[in-house]
């Protein structure tokens, strides 16, 4: 946040025309909340989800992890199908089950992710771990020219008051230091951007021994669920989305759950 103050205001990147809404914290809490209220919505008769917002943790359970590592690796692996999603389903309810029998909520629970990028690219801090479309699978991951763009967004215009003749020019109030490193408001982290969000790096980096980008981040634990079993409906493997939060540009990566973390 000091690096992008220090620059002058028409040289800082526009957070709202980039779809960014949290882009000096990670709003894990939000996240988390946001996931629980549409699996809860779309599994439910009324279509209403969550509304009390509870506290996130990280998944720790070996016995649920292992699963979702193990389930992963599955998933990524370049096979046919003859069962087609029969299997990855039956999984995913041998995950919700084991976290039932270890009294583990997944929908506060946020589960720790290796980012590999496929192509071009490097995860940074703050970058979104987003889910892909339908017609970005369409495009090879391994050419970084293909890659989706985000497309920027409208911004409404502050409507000035009519200048009246002899009318005193009101004093511009500025921000204190205090409101401008306060925690801003999140509505709606999950669909901020065109592709739903399920989770941040943390920290990353280029790796000299693979020759390629490589990183650690968080993700909704319910989030990666939902988009194992909708890849595997597709027929898919579960590639995301990196995108960098100063950039439009995104980028193919995988994703291993760490099981000591």
């Amino acid at each position: 946040m000091a690096k992008h103050l220090r620059y002058p205001p028409d040289k800082r990147p526009s957070f709202q025309k980039l779809g960014v809404p949290c882009p000096f914290f990670f709003p894990w809490k939000e996240l988390v909340h946001q996931w629980a209220a549409a699996v809860d919505a779309s599994h439910s008769s009324d279509g209403e989800g969550m509304g009390k917002e509870r506290p996130f943790f990280v998944l720790r359970s070996r016995k649920v992890t292992r699963r979702l590592a193990a389930l992963l690796t599955e998933e990524n692996k370049e096979r046919k199908r003859p069962y087609g999603h029969a299997p990855t389903l039956e999984a995913i309810r041998g995950i919700r089950l084991a976290s039932a029998e270890t009294g583990v909520d997944l929908s506060r629970a946020l589960a720790c992710v290796w980012v590999s990028c496929r192509s071009k690219g490097i995860p940074n801090r703050f970058d979104s771990i987003c889910i892909p479309k339908a017609d970005d699978l369409s495009k090879s991951p391994s050419d970084a020219s293909t890659g989706p763009c985000e497309s920027l967004h409208k911004v409404p215009r502050k409507r000035k008051g009519a200048k009246k003749k002899g009318a005193k020019r009101k004093k511009v109030v500025r921000p204190t230091v205090e409101e401008l490193l306060a925690r801003p408001a999140v509505r709606d982290v999950v669909n901020c951007c065109s592709r739903q969000l399920i989770g941040c790096v943390v920290d990353g980096d280029y790796c000299f021994s693979e020759a390629a980008g490589r990183g650690v981040g968080y993700v909704s634990v319910l989030g990666l669920l939902e988009f194992v079993e909708e890849s595997a409906r597709r027929g898919t493997k579960p590639l995301v989305l990196l995108r960098h939060q100063h950039s439009v540009q995104y980028r193919f990566a995988s994703l291993r759950v760490l099981t000591d973390c």
